[in-house]
């Protein structure tokens, strides 16, 4: 298992589902995500899980934060998403060593849109090379209305 190649993965993702989730929604849905990329990629080939890391920033300085870095055992989370929220943007990084990027690409875009198929929504990938400009402007705001009396 030396030779073990390391071909680092990030990518920018848009998580879209079709009403507004409760805060409790979003981990649970990244966390399910994690899992299922991590069994994958064991599956995949002979591999070792480094760390897969998936981070929402939100407008008021709050985050959501979900890693794995074994396929037998949970993701873990810290931090919390806002209530309300439809979409969320999110930073996936994928450390796997064995698997090539284009593996690592590909399963964790198939897992993605799958998982948010399955709750009627959707997701929309951008490469994470312009890392530190808004890939997703706005997305993961909470926007509040007033409403007359």
């Amino acid at each position: 298992m030396s030779d073990l190649v390391l071909e680092p993965y990030a990518v920018q993702q848009r998580w879209q589902m079709p009403a507004p989730l409760s805060g409790r929604d979003w981990p649970a849905l990244l966390a399910a995500y994690l899992a299922s990329l991590a069994r994958a990629c064991s599956e995949a080939g002979p591999c070792v899980i480094g760390h897969i890391k998936a981070l929402a920033l939100f407008p008021d300085g709050g985050y959501l934060r979900v890693s794995v870095v074994s396929s037998t055992h949970p993701p873990t989370t810290d931090g919390q998403a806002p209530d309300g929220v439809a979409e969320l943007a999110v930073t996936l990084n994928v450390l796997v060593y064995g698997l090539a990027r284009d593996v690592l690409q590909k399963l964790s875009s198939d897992i993605a849109a799958d998982l948010a198929a399955a709750h009627a929504g959707r997701v929309t990938v951008k490469d994470a090379a312009s890392v530190g400009q808004p890939l997703f402007p706005n997305v993961g705001e909470h926007t509040h209305h007033s409403h007359p009396n």
